[in-house]
């Protein structure tokens, strides 16, 4: 079985955060700047008149600069929900994400392991909060997904047990080596199951936790 990552969904609070600061800026360098335009014209001022269109510009341009980018970030996981495909997947970790802070403190990013055509993946997805509480391991939780964004489907956590979840909160399987798989027989009951090399996964019919070994011998 091989593991393939996806990356991050958006449109989380942070994203709202830096579209309205950046609005902010840009009205503030516009009245501001403007003003002083205006002003230093009326006074035959040429140096002042540079001075506040340079300002205009400056802060006009980096609040456009942030503006973009927070809406960007709030409008990523719309277009993820309503046009992305779904799936049922499993909150395998989370981890603070120090790109992004909400009043000092970093935003949680979660690790959802799910099944796409037969291979765990994995999705990150921010949550625009600061704390895990409403996000535990193991949870289960629908995601969308289109072109290498996630998103979670809103109030879609919850404990529901879905098919080889086991496998999918496994620590064993590794994203880094996962390339090469052996056909073994549970010790339990005789399936044969599909294990990668120096890793393990747990029987689809006994639920029993399968090893091999790194040359592809079953280990007790």
């Amino acid at each position: 079985m091989r593991m393939e990552t996806s990356v991050t969904g958006g449109g989380s609070n942070p994203g709202k955060i830096m579209f309205y600061l950046g609005l902010l800026f840009v009205v503030i360098g516009a009245m501001v700047g403007l003003g002083g335009v205006v002003g230093a014209f009326a006074m035959g001022d040429p140096g002042a008149t540079l001075f506040g269109l340079f300002f205009v510009v400056m802060f006009c341009g980096i609040g456009g600069f942030f503006a973009k980018m927070g809406y960007d970030s709030m409008h990523a996981s719309d277009d993820v929900l309503a046009e992305g495909a779904a799936y049922l997947g499993k909150i395998f970790d989370y981890a603070p994400d120090y790109q992004i802070l909400m009043n000092g403190q970093p935003c949680i990013t979660l690790v959802v392991r799910y099944f796409m055509n037969g291979q765990i993946r994995e999705a990150r997805v921010n949550t625009g909060e600061v704390t895990a509480a409403r996000y535990p391991r193991g949870a289960t939780v629908a995601i969308r997904v289109l072109n290498d964004m996630a998103a979670i489907v809103p109030g879609s956590v919850s404990s529901t047990t879905i098919e080889r979840e086991n496998d999918l909160m496994n620590p064993d399987f590794d994203p880094s080596g996962m390339a090469s798989s052996v056909g073994v027989s549970c010790p339990n009951c005789g399936a044969n199951i599909v294990v990668p090399l120096g890793m393990s996964r747990f029987c689809p019919y006994c639920d029993t936790k399968v090893s091999v070994s790194s040359d592809g011998r079953l280990l007790a």
